[in-house]
């Protein structure tokens, strides 16, 4: 009897030894996964709270428009790439009873803390407007950059010319930007840059020298280069030959979706051994600023001359937004290989481009359509 007593004491005691044990280790496990929660959230809030890009030193033009609460404030800033979570940016100025934002235009950087940024909204320290503004458009050529930035900044044309013809300059910038090559020295290239600088919108204060705002917009494209760097490796073009594709769409579409069944064609027309017999090529070749082209402006000896030369043209013609760039990396697959542009009209302001698979069609729509163009050209020169 006291041994069968004994046997259940200690048949007890092993039970509360393994449940102090069990129990310890489910302690020991949730205080782990607590500080681990723990460490995780601080380093979370952390990086939450700190710049988004210490090293960077551009200004970042924000605007805050009257009236906007915190939540407003916060999405604005994760949209500028100021801030690397609106949530927490909003819950921390709750808790530090934050308030009275001014409303305005600011110059931000990314390299400011949350705190800083604070203080620049409760400050409402806005930013300068600018003394100089000008809008470079898509699709235009060097010559009409050249007198957009003369315009805008009171630099004489011949001398904004000369430095972006300059040998010396132009190879300083082909060692300093990546997307640059010696592709755009090539003997028979107008412009060096034409194509190169991006079209966009321009502020900036007096004194600027043009070399500063041509590497300010050669800024913007690279930008856009490096974005798509990737793509345009596995397209099997280079850079300037996507450019050069781009300047054309650029100058083909006659709205925003065209670009990239106008990108298709010119495909099509590549893959096939065909020419891509862009009328906007052989007119820049040309100088000649018409929609008519002529027998004798298809036999001129420029190299952009697509009606003349295979393939794609020694350089763009044009500026090139990223859409179109875009458009080129990724064409429509599609089965046209010609279009026809009918010029703008009342009901279609932009013009009207006109698709087909077959030659037959398209000179249909060639006969048809084109003495659309000779009564525009005669009211354009009323």
């Amino acid at each position: 009897m006291e041994n069968e007593w004994k046997h259940n004491a200690d048949a007890q005691n092993d039970r509360r030894r393994i449940s102090r044990r069990i129990t310890l280790i489910i302690v020991s496990v949730i205080l782990a996964i607590l500080l681990t929660a723990a460490g995780v959230g601080y380093v979370f809030f952390k990086n939450a709270l700190a710049p988004v890009d210490e090293s960077s030193t551009k200004s970042v033009k924000v605007e805050i428009p009257l009236g906007a609460g915190t939540s407003t404030i916060a999405n604005i800033l994760k949209e500028k790439g100021l801030i690397a979570n609106e949530t927490i940016f909003r819950y921390y100025v709750r808790y530090k009873n934050e308030s009275a934002f001014q409303a305005g235009t600011y110059a931000l950087s990314k390299a400011m803390t949350p705190d800083e940024i604070i203080g620049e909204l409760k400050t409402g320290t806005v930013m300068k407007a600018a003394d100089v503004k000008m809008t470079i458009p898509e699709g235009v050529t060097m010559t009409r950059q050249i007198a957009i930035i003369s315009k805008a900044t009171g630099f004489k044309a011949e001398d904004i010319e000369k430095t972006l013809t300059d040998e010396e300059y132009i190879q300083s910038l082909v060692d300093r930007y990546e997307m640059l090559t010696s592709e755009i020295q090539k003997k028979g290239v107008l412009y060096p840059l034409e194509g190169y600088l991006y079209p966009a919108t321009y502020e900036f204060d007096k004194g600027k020298s043009v070399t500063e705002i041509v590497e300010s917009m050669l800024d913007e494209m690279e930008k856009v280069y490096s974005e798509n760097q990737s793509e345009i490796e596995s397209s099997g073009m280079t850079f300037h030959e996507v450019l050069s594709l781009g300047a054309m769409v650029e100058r083909e579409a006659a709205t925003p979706n065209d670009r990239r069944e106008i990108a298709g064609v010119f495909k099509n027309r590549l893959d096939t051994g065909m020419k891509l017999q862009s009328d906007p090529t052989v007119w820049y070749g040309t100088g000649r600023n018409t929609a008519l082209t002529t027998l004798k402006d298809l036999e001129n000896e420029s190299r952009y001359n697509t009606y003349k030369y295979e393939g794609i043209p020694i350089g763009p013609i044009a500026t090139v937004s990223k859409d179109s760039i875009i458009a080129v990396l990724n064409p429509n697959k599609t089965k046209n290989v010609y279009f026809f542009a009918r010029p703008p009209s009342e009901k279609n302001p932009n013009g009207q481009i006109l698709y087909e698979e077959t030659y037959e069609a398209h000179q249909q729509n060639v006969v048809k359509y084109k003495p659309e163009w000779v009564e525009y050209e005669e009211n354009k020169n009323l």
